[in-house]
């Protein structure tokens, strides 16, 4: 039965791509390089920095995200909302009494659920710094791990739902069952071959998975 429900954060329960496109493009005309399309953002969300970089702006310059990181926190501010079905399905399940949870490798997420609205839906918001002190990244399973414990539940009770491989590989670090959500980079059958217990398109799927879950 599912108890906990635990959510990545960027392009899983909220858009955060034109904020990241917004940044970059203040890189590109500081830099005087091409303009970045939003299609070409989503063709690299979620892969590491120095191939999102790459894919970007052609070759990846440390100094270049430092102006990003600079510029990030006014695009995010303007441009990161929750997408559609988000609050709505959140909602939903407190309703159904499931415990909900983000873990993300942003240092300290806190603040930026806070300015979109979401934080008060979750019991427990947990980075790489906050608020257990500091963590491994993901893939690394210590985020959950240490969440699970805080809460005390049982890693059979928990599911972790992510938009990219990397929230697979630590679900599967962690064994609690891992739902990858087709919002960002990586399809339903990349998301079954890395071994996923379930895939959706939609937040709003989630609401069957538990209903399903707890009738087994």
């Amino acid at each position: 039965m599912i108890k906990l429900m635990i959510f990545d954060h960027d392009m899983t329960i909220v858009d955060s791509s034109y904020a990241i496109m917004a940044g970059f493009n203040y890189v590109a005309e500081h830099e005087g390089l091409p303009k970045v399309s939003h299609e070409l953002t989503m063709k690299y969300i979620a892969t590491p920095i120095p191939t999102f970089c790459e894919g970007l702006l052609g070759e990846y310059r440390p100094e270049w995200i430092k102006i990003y990181r600079e510029v990030s926190k006014k695009f995010e501010r303007e441009l990161i909302k929750p997408f559609d079905d988000t609050i709505p399905t959140l909602i939903k399940l407190k309703e159904m009494g499931v415990k909900l949870a983000v873990v993300s490798n942003r240092e300290t997420p806190q603040g930026v659920l806070e300015r979109t609205g979401l934080a008060q839906y979750f019991d427990e918001i947990v980075g790489a710094l906050e608020p257990y002190g500091k963590l491994p990244y993901k893939p690394n399973p210590a985020m959950i791990n240490e969440l699970l414990k805080h809460l005390n539940i049982s890693k059979e009770n928990a599911v972790y739902v992510g938009d990219a491989d990397i929230d697979i590989l630590t679900a599967l670090g962690a064994d609690v069952r891992g739902i990858g959500i087709t919002k960002g980079n990586f399809t339903a059958e990349e998301f079954n071959l890395l071994g996923a217990w379930k895939v959706i398109d939609s937040l709003e799927e989630l609401i069957e998975i538990v209903e399903k879950d707890a009738a087994d």
